[in-house]
């Protein structure tokens, strides 16, 4: 009965490491647009004003590039947003309100929100609401083309995207009342003044394929006059990567000890010869299935090996860029690769622990039956 108890609890151990590395590896892919976009930091907020000149510049360099006869330079496509908290939501035709996070953006709403192509930057009156803030001011989430107020100012919903934070989202030109009809002076009531707020902080810009991190921050500092700080989500994404791997690593390493353990104990040459080619054949593949997860950015990667003080400014950047990770304001569309980190990170620290646990009572198990 005790063996048997010891069995059930040994299943459920291993169990339960796959599911915690299953787990963590979904988390860690939650991750993986981080390849292909850049998020950055405003150190002083821009205004609405701002941000649209900035726009403008962008459009301008795209229309002159387009223009050119010679060799086109590519010239990434972004998108300057910022966050207000807790604002007043209403539906006026069933009289209902709540308080959402809002989203002001200027540029593309698809590389803030994954398969969203609008409203368009000429779409001065749609915007975009969640799941929960549908289901909240009209029951249903099939509410695309219905209208919601905001700041007195009527809005067409676009889309409804994915998401139980509460989270609206309106094109920067549309939240002032300067370009916009206010729906209270239609209704003959005076129109308030609304001051203009530098809210947009934030950048999230299309990862170029001929540009490092570097020379892109370089090259907004020339083009728009704006400084910006690079958020490394790829160092997140790499951390995150190596407490996924601590599993398939471990388990590789206790089959190749368990093997050489083998290896030594055969006395005729064919049983070598076959515990060599396992041995071969399991480090082989480990290389080659590790080699696709493992990819080194080039900017760990020095010109000359030789070149010692690039690894004391290489970690000097890092340990800067982890500062900033933990310290810049957090919007609500940060939590999701916050949350993806944490959950990928524990998960596979977890399923470690578990797994070298259960090795480690499968080896005791294995002496005692040796000795009897």
């Amino acid at each position: 009965m005790r063996k048997y108890g010891r069995n059930l609890l040994l299943a459920g151990m291993a169990g339960l490491g796959c599911l915690f590395f299953y787990l963590s590896a979904g988390f860690w892919g939650n991750i993986g647009w981080s390849r292909e976009y850049i998020l950055s930091y405003i150190n002083e907020p821009l205004s609405e004003n701002q941000a649209a000149a900035v726009m403008e510049q962008h459009l301008e360099r795209v229309e002159k590039n387009i223009q050119k006869s010679e060799v086109k330079e590519e010239i990434p496509d972004f998108c300057i947003w910022g966050q207000r908290e807790q604002v007043l939501l209403t539906n006026e035709n069933l009289s209902r309100a709540i308080q959402a996070d809002v989203i002001l953006f200027c540029g593309s709403p698809e590389l803030l929100f994954e398969d969203c192509r609008v409203p368009g930057r000429e779409d001065q009156q749609g915007c975009l609401i969640d799941e929960e803030a549908a289901w909240r001011l009209f029951g249903s989430v099939q509410v695309t083309g219905k209208t919601i107020t905001y700041e007195n100012n009527q809005y067409i919903i676009r889309k409804v995207i994915p998401g139980r934070n509460g989270l609206a989202a309106f094109p920067a030109a549309g939240s002032s009342t300067s370009n916009r009809t206010d729906s209270s002076a239609e209704k003959g009531q005076p129109q308030t003044v609304q001051l203009e707020r530098n809210v947009f902080n934030r950048v999230t810009i299309k990862k170029p394929e001929d540009q490092s991190v570097n020379e892109l921050k370089t090259g907004w500092v020339s083009w728009y006059g704006v400084d910006i700080q690079m958020l490394d989500l790829e160092l997140l994404r790499g951390a995150g990567g190596v407490c996924v791997l601590l599993v398939p690593l471990t388990v590789c390493v206790v089959f190749l000890i368990n093997l050489c353990s083998q290896y030594r104990k055969q006395g005729k040459w064919k049983g070598k010869a076959l515990m060599l080619c396992l041995i071969l054949s399991l480090a082989a593949l480990a290389l080659f299935l590790f080699r696709r997860w493992i990819q080194i950015p080039d900017d760990y990667i020095p010109e000359k090996w030789s070149d010692f003080g690039f690894w004391a400014q290489l970690i000097k950047q890092k340990q800067e860029a982890v500062k900033l990770l933990f310290t810049f304001p957090k919007s609500v569309l940060d939590y999701g690769w916050g949350k993806s980190f944490l959950a990928a990170a524990g998960l596979g620290i977890a399923a470690e622990a578990l797994t070298l646990l259960t090795a480690v009572m499968l080896q005791g198990r294995m002496k005692i039956k040796y000795k009897k």
